[in-house]
């Protein structure tokens, strides 16, 4: 069964993950740059440079996303909630997350399925002509 620790222990160590492939690409597009050595074409040079630069921007930028992201999960009040068509955590929009073969999906406060799962006085709801039941809700 599905916990709401479980789903954030796990989205956790995705998150971790990504953070660590980013920093070692960011690593190795800096040391590529650093690398490169001035040609006689110096046009072509500073292009190469300049792509490379634009590369470790991409790559900050992801770094910096991520990190909020994990700072987001941690920090701010998060909702589980388990529907018959999945489950839902209500934190941060990193899309779906399987765990022990269940399909989560990690929505932020402001996806427009949320004010459905959290608003609902019923047990279910009609969100694009697909009716949800839901089965458990949990709130930080």
């Amino acid at each position: 069964m599905l916990t709401k620790s479980g789903v954030i222990a796990e989205l956790d160590k995705q998150l971790q993950t990504k953070l660590s492939y980013l920093t070692t690409n960011l690593q190795q597009a800096i040391y590529s740059r650093n690398s490169d050595t001035k040609s006689s074409a110096g046009d072509k040079f500073e292009t190469s440079r300049e792509m490379a630069q634009i590369e470790i921007h991409k790559i900050e930028s992801e770094i910096l996303k991520t990190q909020q992201f994990i700072y987001d999960l941690f920090s701010k009040v998060t909702q589980f909630i388990i529907t018959d068509k999945g489950a839902f955590l209500i934190s941060i929009p990193f899309g779906k997350l399987i765990l022990n073969d269940e399909k989560i999906f990690c929505i932020s406060k402001n996806a427009p399925i949320t004010k459905h799962l959290i608003n609902t006085k019923k047990n279910s709801f009609l969100y694009n002509n697909i009716k949800y039941n839901i089965i458990d809700g949990y709130i930080k």
